[in-house]
């Protein structure tokens, strides 16, 4: 019992100091919105969106006691997506990223436009595809990194991580709602997730402390 409330403990204070974390580090990008190159507008305007988007969920939650706060899962992962996209687009140069990011924009609307129910749950094949062409984007940008020095390594290793674990948490995400499975599951899976997230946004403040508190010229 006492293991059980001192880990709820902990799972509560790092879900608290993510949302710290969410409110920190885009302010600590938008400081060099201006001087830096689109590769980085973009990844600036992905953690505005996505420390929105997690405040709106916390807020959600403690608002409205006991209610779902499951819909706001579609923004996060096709948000996610597409700003992302950008982002890999402009590191890696392949116009192609675009078409695949409308593509599987697409097919993604179309299966909630079919599947209108999955607005109010997890949708454990869109956030899978959707990350997994992300994993994808990040692997290519570890091959590029290889021909010489590139920018957003951290921030590379960080998506690579926390995507493909995430891919593997979400590919699972219905067993949080799924009653035959026992209770630890859905707790490990959150838990997991929450941690992971977390160790991403330290590597996301320690890229910024490393390459960017510095005014840079853009090139």
């Amino acid at each position: 019992m006492w293991e059980s409330m001192s880990w709820e403990s902990i799972s509560d204070g790092l879900r608290v100091l993510t949302i710290c974390l969410s409110v920190l580090y885009p302010l600590l990008y938008l400081s060099g919105f201006s001087r830096n190159r689109k590769a980085f507008k973009y990844f600036t305007v992905y953690l505005l969106i996505i420390g929105f988007i997690q405040i709106s969920m916390r807020s959600y939650k403690l608002v409205t006691i006991g209610e779902s706060n499951l819909f706001f899962f579609i923004y996060y992962f096709v948000l996610q997506f597409i700003m992302l996209s950008l982002f890999y687009k402009e590191l890696l140069g392949y116009k192609w990223i675009n078409v695949i990011t409308g593509i599987t924009l697409l097919i993604v609307g179309y299966q909630y436009f079919t599947e209108p129910e999955l607005y109010f749950k997890y949708n454990p094949i869109g956030s899978s595809v959707t990350q997994l062409i992300l994993v994808v984007y990040s692997m290519l940008y570890f091959y590029k990194s290889l021909s010489g020095k590139r920018e957003f390594l951290i921030i590379n290793v960080g998506l690579f991580v926390y995507l493909l674990s995430s891919l593997l948490i979400f590919a699972a995400g219905n067993l949080v709602l799924n009653d035959s499975f026992p209770d630890y599951i859905p707790e490990l899976l959150n838990h997991s997730n929450l941690v992971l997230f977390f160790l991403f946004q330290v590597l996301i403040v320690v890229e910024w402390f490393r390459n960017y508190r510095v005014a840079k010229k853009v090139e």
